[in-house]
């Protein structure tokens, strides 16, 4: 009975990890979006966004509430303090880091463990400067908007200036506004972690503000393109979405399958 408890902590672990994996990948389709200046494909993406989170939330709360009951039961059971989770002298553990767990689950081996490209090195430095405190007992906001290109855009080219210098303007806005997006996505990932370490995050309010501050800085892209929304429209196609291909991909794969399923069934 035991065993089967820690396979179920371990299921639940990893289901929650998935939850946090997921939303962030989503929040990376956005950005990706933003870098090939489709701004239809953006709109999908939030709207992929808000159905991802909202499902997140209604799966995590139960999922948090059967693990917490699981610890505790190991706490005060014939196993007591095997699967207590995070000591009071033990800190949650950076990002990336492979310190041991006082439970058993299956650590973290997911894709928003690989370093994101232009990611800074100073996560938790950056993080906190984003988005607070990422222990607190209620979600901070990341809403971080001193951070926002709007203020750039008093240094924007000319009226006058050249089409390349305002590709150029274009270009280095989109990427101060995706660089915000990385912060969303490692702030997700952190407070998983958190939630799951010490049990100090409420994860529904997380990833609602981060897809708050994801709809805000897409706002703030949408600024930056209507100062030249002709060529932002010009450039479109520049770096199609690596998430688009991989669709693509499963879908010929799906689509492979089935018919060679009616195939045999004839």
């Amino acid at each position: 009975m035991h065993y089967d408890a820690a396979l179920r902590v371990r299921e639940l672990t990893q289901n929650i990890y998935d939850i946090g994996d997921e939303i962030a990948d989503y929040i990376n389709h956005v950005s990706q979006a933003i870098a090939d200046w489709d701004a239809d494909l953006v709109e999908d993406c939030l709207l992929e966004l808000e159905e991802i989170v909202a499902e997140g939330r209604a799966e995590v709360r139960p999922g948090l509430s059967e693990l917490n009951g699981l610890r505790q039961a190991f706490v005060s059971g014939v196993r007591a303090g095997s699967m207590s989770g995070v000591t009071p002298s033990r800190t949650p553990r950076a990002l990336g880091a492979t310190t041991s767990g006082d439970y058993p689950h299956p650590g973290r081996t997911l894709s928003f463990m690989h370093k994101k490209p232009g990611a800074s090195r100073q996560v938790g430095a950056r993080l906190r400067g984003s988005f607070g405190d990422a222990t607190a007992s209620t979600a901070t906001n990341p809403s971080n908007a001193d951070r926002s290109p709007a203020g750039a855009q008093n240094s924007a080219p000319a009226t006058m200036a050249s089409t390349a210098s305002w590709r150029m303007w274009l270009r280095e806005q989109a990427e101060h506004i995706r660089a915000d997006l990385r912060e969303v996505e490692d702030w997700v990932v952190n407070q998983t972690q958190c939630a799951l370490e010490s049990q100090s995050v409420l994860l529904p309010q997380v990833y609602v503000k981060a897809e708050q501050r994801t709809m805000e800085l897409v706002a703030q892209w949408r600024e930056v393109i209507d100062r030249q929304p002709e060529l932002a429209a010009g450039m479109r196609g520049e770096a199609p979405p690596e998430f688009l291909v991989e669709r693509a991909r499963v879908e010929e794969i799906v689509g492979r399958l089935q018919r060679r399923k009616r195939g045999t069934a004839v």
